[in-house]
């Protein structure tokens, strides 16, 4: 009977042990600290845990949304910000060409004979006039250069503006000046062009503006 109650409390021993055996084992996973960012320079793939120290590259250029130039990607200013011009200042009006002629016939007959014309421009804008000058007489060969009364700055450079040449027929403040021909230029179609002149052309007419663009 005693070895009857000796095997079995051996038995129980044996399969108790089994159990405890056949049970999984389970480990803690180890915690790795570290940027879990993968846009970041130091990302790193082992990281478990974000430790806030990513860090980027800098990406230097205009951070300003209003800029023609502004870079979105950009993670310091670099003062490199470029915005369109807001006005154009007119310097001088050089006429490279125009008829010298008025449909074949001279511009002007004077006391001595024949004449060339004496020229003037204006300035418009619609219908009204903003700048004009006086007369260069006796013009006969270009180019001719004004001056006089500039330099102008346009404010709108959305509207269209005229610069008119005319030949002064008046004498004493009597008679009709005759208008030789006209060039017209919107700022705005000029802007990406960029530069210090603008060249406009009509009918035999060509004139080379002297301008200044301002922020």
């Amino acid at each position: 009977m005693k070895k009857i109650l000796l095997v079995l409390t051996l038995t129980t021993l044996i399969l108790a042990c089994k159990k405890e055996d056949d049970k999984p084992t389970t480990t803690t996973p180890t915690k790795v600290e570290g940027c879990m960012d993968t846009l970041a320079i130091n990302f790193d793939p082992a990281a478990t845990e974000d430790d806030g120290s990513c860090q980027y590259a800098i990406i230097a250029g205009c951070m300003d949304t209003l800029a023609i130039n502004y870079n979105p990607e950009a993670t310091e200013d670099d003062g490199s910000c470029e915005y369109l011009p807001t006005e154009l200042k007119l310097s001088s009006i050089t006429v490279n060409s125009m008829p010298m002629t008025n449909n074949g016939a001279n511009w002007d007959v004077g006391v001595f004979g024949l004449e060339n014309p004496d020229v003037f421009y204006v300035l418009k804008q619609g219908a009204g006039d903003i700048v004009s000058s006086t007369s260069q007489d006796n013009i006969d060969a270009c180019p001719i250069s004004f001056t006089e009364n500039l330099p102008y700055t346009i404010t709108d450079l959305s509207q269209e503006y005229t610069i008119e040449l005319y030949d002064n027929d008046q004498i004493g403040g009597l008679g009709e000046n005759e208008l030789i021909g006209s060039c017209s230029f919107i700022p705005n179609n000029f802007i990406t062009v960029g530069g210090d002149e603008i060249n406009i052309t009509n009918n035999g007419i060509d004139m080379t503006l002297a301008i200044q663009w301002i922020q």
